[in-house]
């Protein structure tokens, strides 16, 4: 086996593949065309002005355990009472929602969107107010960011209101916490540490070929719909 052999190239995401019930699913404020952030994925962009608090969700996959899990790019880990650590995976795209196709920011400063978890769901919550032709970032730099630790005593503060009456369920709220995890680097997501939080975002290494692309934020050439 030639060692010097260079790695194959996964094939590019196009927009013919996404599934029906994916475009189907759409918010009315977004679409999905080529990512900016990485040539080789589709990506989710604003079409209409979407305000800072807005919230989407929950993101969609198969329920497995992380030694079933072939492609760690499209998952969340969620832990389950009783079952323990669960990776929520949405490789397949007839498996999961719009949300497969936000891609994560090159750093934090480049983040609109953050992770939430209620309920055992992961949602995705406008971190600033995001402009037509703009990409949709997630990135995952918890509460040591002030606006995030406020959006979720926020919805802390409603999950308390909602267990204070007896027509709603329980919910909980929670998000990535730095502590748990090493640091990522400056521009790029890095690879989590040992320690799994209570979320947490798919290890993706910087060195490593699915992130291998220059960060630029510029927008495909489409004309959005006024």
């Amino acid at each position: 086996m030639n060692q010097n052999a260079p790695e194959p190239v996964a094939a590019a995401e196009t927009l013919a593949e996404v599934p029906d019930h994916v475009l189907r699913g759409l918010p009315e404020e977004v679409r999905l065309f080529p990512s900016a952030v990485d040539k080789a994925r589709i990506g989710v962009w604003a079409t209409k002005p979407i305000l800072k608090g807005k919230k989407f969700g929950p993101f969609v996959g198969d329920k497995k355990k992380r030694s079933q899990v072939k492609n760690n790019v499209y998952m969340w880990e969620v832990y389950y009472p009783n079952l323990g650590w669960m990776c929520i995976d949405a490789t397949d795209p007839e498996k999961g929602n719009w949300l497969r196709y936000v891609n994560w920011a090159c750093s934090g400063e480049e983040q609109n969107l953050f992770p939430l978890e209620i309920n055992r769901a992961i949602y995705y919550k406008t971190l600033k107010p995001i402009a037509p032709g703009e990409e949709l970032l997630v990135w995952y730099n918890g509460e040591d960011n002030p606006e995030i630790a406020a959006a979720i005593e926020e919805e802390r503060a409603s999950a308390r209101s909602k267990r204070s009456s007896p027509k709603s369920r329980k919910a909980t709220v929670s998000a990535w916490h730095p502590g748990a995890l090493h640091p990522p680097p400056p521009t790029s997501p890095g690879s989590v540490g040992m320690s799994r939080p209570r979320l947490q975002p798919s290890s993706r290494d910087p060195s490593s070929k699915s992130r291998r692309f220059a960060c630029s934020l510029t927008a495909p050439e489409v004309t959005w719909n006024q």
